[in-house]
């Protein structure tokens, strides 16, 4: 587990000034999967992000959570669908904390964010929209629950802030139903 340090630029890496550079430079930040210089977050039991929190307790109560989020986020999205819910990401913003502008284009697909926020008002989600150009802040309430698309054709820029105690519980839906008509497709493909 890497040691946490606040960041004292955390709000000027998720300024409207930093995502224009971004922009300006052409640049996709797919994520703290990849990228992981863009946060200095503490996340839980991601393999493949250096640094992650593995630990056996915190492993057996993640899944606990995922568990119960999973059927929850089904019930919430009711459809003729085989729904799963994939964790997307679990972290820990302490104060000083960030994830600055990034896309998550490289894995498309619907995010649902539950967090909770110590303080209210002292984090927030922030996100572009490119039909306007405009940057939209949302206050982080105690309690909080975001869901957005993410596609590779329209990248959906977002960060996240806190001066505050906030974790976060990520979730990537995923609809099963469409696996068969895509094996269609393809076998129609190479006949």
């Amino acid at each position: 587990m890497k040691r946490f340090e606040p960041a004292d630029d955390a709000a000027e890496q998720v300024s409207h000034a930093a995502l224009q550079s971004i922009l300006s430079a052409g640049r996709d930040v797919h994520g703290i999967a990849r990228e992981s210089e863009i946060s200095n977050v503490i996340h839980f039991s991601a393999s493949h992000i250096e640094g992650s929190v593995h630990d056996q307790t915190v492993k057996r109560l993640r899944k606990q959570v995922d568990d119960q989020m999973g059927s929850l986020l089904k019930t919430l999205f009711k459809s003729g669908y085989k729904l799963k819910a994939r964790t997307s990401g679990h972290f820990w913003y302490p104060p000083g904390s960030f994830m600055s502008w990034h896309t998550n284009s490289r894995s498309p697909g619907w995010r649902v964010y539950i967090n909770y926020a110590e303080t209210e008002g002292d984090s927030f989600f922030r996100y572009f929209k490119p039909e306007t150009g405009e940057v939209v802040t949302l206050e982080d309430r105690q309690w909080n629950l975001r869901v957005f698309p993410v596609s590779q054709k329209t990248p959906f820029w977002h960060c996240v802030y806190s001066q505050t105690h906030r974790f976060s519980l990520g979730y990537m839906l995923i609809d099963y139903s469409l696996i068969p008509r895509l094996k269609r497709n393809v076998r129609r493909m190479f006949n």
